[in-house]
């Protein structure tokens, strides 16, 4: 049994996540915030079910945004359970509207969540976890923060999650942490809904007003179309867990929706960065720029 602690409970894929790690028998601590607020009726829906389920899982206040909310709640879960095992970092917020239109504090507001969020979980962890030579640290990405399609601040605060967990996967390696980027294709699930809209709506229909190019929306009429199942999420994240230490693999691509080709993407960008990795060890690529005094 792991202790795992979820970000982003409330609904969708952290909620799933919470559920199905529980009932595998993970001691799992579903996070969120405003649990005696605005989530309180979801931390009552998860509270009351793993209660019925017989199932070791517990509501935990935590917003991503706060330093302290984040510490309490990790000094909360090492005084009752231990030391966190593992951290599913999948709190995020969704976008709609060009970049230009939303303000700089809309963009910080969302890269605040989405990526500086997952990092200040891992700081309060990692401590811990440096000690004992042992940890996993999983990111819930996405595929569209990957291979960049159209483009967005969504998109864009996924690609920095990429590179904020690639890094961490790099450097923590040596402590035994190990690091892993789910990244999800499209799935129905409410974030879609609450997305946040930029606000300057004139620059908003400014973009609208210019042609794109159609793409193919028919989806077939004869009841056969299935939505993809946000619970496939849940389950790769289980498997994640369950894979032994040292076996586990850096990307995990899930979905049967805009996931065409991201393994293979992923697979030809490994071989690339370990071939560079082999030309900076070159004597002749090894230079440190810096002042003429600290040259050799």
């Amino acid at each position: 049994m792991s202790v795992v602690l979820i970000t982003g409970c409330s609904s969708g894929f952290g909620e799933l996540i919470a559920r199905t790690l529980a009932t595998h028998g993970h001691r799992a601590y579903a996070s969120m915030r405003g649990v005696s607020g605005r989530n309180a009726e979801a931390a009552r829906r998860l509270t009351e079910w793993a209660a019925s389920a017989h199932v070791p899982l517990s509501v935990v206040e935590l917003d991503v945004t706060s330093d302290t909310s984040v510490r309490e709640a990790v000094e909360h879960i090492q005084s009752t359970d231990g030391d966190v095992d593992v951290v599913v970092n999948n709190a995020a917020s969704s976008s709609r509207g060009p970049l230009e239109a939303f303000s700089i504090a809309q963009m910080a507001a969302l890269l605040d969540v989405n990526v500086l969020g997952g990092m200040r979980v891992n700081k309060a962890v990692l401590p811990a976890m440096r000690a004992r030579g042992a940890g996993l640290i999983i990111w819930v990405s996405s595929t569209l923060g990957r291979v960049l399609v159209g483009g967005g601040l969504y998109p864009a605060s996924k690609w920095a999650v990429e590179g904020f967990a690639e890094s961490l996967h790099h450097q923590v390696a040596p402590f035994g942490i190990e690091v892993v980027i789910l990244e999800p294709g499209s799935f129905p699930t409410p974030s879609t809904s609450n997305a946040m809209r930029a606000e300057d709506q004139a620059i908003t229909d400014a973009y609208a007003a210019v042609p794109t190019p159609a793409r193919n929306r028919q989806l077939p009429t004869d009841g056969s179309y299935q939505p993809p199942d946000p619970q496939e999420v849940a389950d790769a994240v289980l498997e994640i867990v369950q894979i032994p230490a040292g076996q586990r693999p850096l990307r995990r691509v899930v979905g049967p929706q805009h996931t065409d080709g991201v393994p293979a993407y992923n697979q030809a960008y490994e071989q690339l960065r370990q071939h560079m990795a082999e030309v900076l060890r070159r004597p002749d690529q090894a230079v440190t720029w810096g002042p003429a005094s600290d040259r050799r």
